[in-house]
């Protein structure tokens, strides 16, 4: 059986809605569960220093919801930013495509072009990307749909 979870990133806070409940996480744009990035683009520390506090809290939320598949739906317009390999696909974002995402973010942030990339290099969508890609790869997720 499938879960379907609809998720929201806002400055503060993440929501995830399932079913008719709401569960607040303390990971956004601008504040990730206390930690704040400072830079555009983001340090190699800030990078690491956010996904240790988003998988602080990404982890044990899993286990708010049922095991077995979960299906993600996002509908923050940061998504559309991200790099999509086909047409046919495009209200849908695989993995793979955050991860390469995720990996042109940090060849950025390891002393690579600004240019290698099309992503935005600010803060708040790099904390989009991160929060993202976290939940992707530790929920074992396909990716996420784009719902409006």
């Amino acid at each position: 059986m499938t879960t379907y979870i609809q998720l929201t990133i806002k400055n503060d806070l993440s929501v995830l809605t399932y079913q008719s409940d709401d569960i607040t996480l303390p990971i956004g744009l601008t504040n990730i569960n206390g930690y704040r990035l400072q830079h555009s683009p983001i340090t190699p520390y800030e990078a690491e220093m956010a996904i240790e506090h988003i998988e602080d809290t990404i982890i044990p939320a899993r286990k708010l919801f049922p095991t077995g598949k979960i299906s993600l739906s996002c509908t923050n317009e940061e998504l559309k930013q991200i790099p999509i390999d086909t047409i046919d696909l495009k209200q849908f974002i695989s993995t793979s495509q955050i991860e390469r995402a995720f990996n042109e973010l940090v060849n950025v942030i390891n002393g690579g072009p600004s240019n290698s990339t099309t992503l935005p290099l600010d803060k708040s969508f790099s904390a989009f990307l991160l929060i993202i890609r976290e939940i992707t790869h530790h929920w074992g997720l396909e990716g996420i749909t784009i719902t409006k």
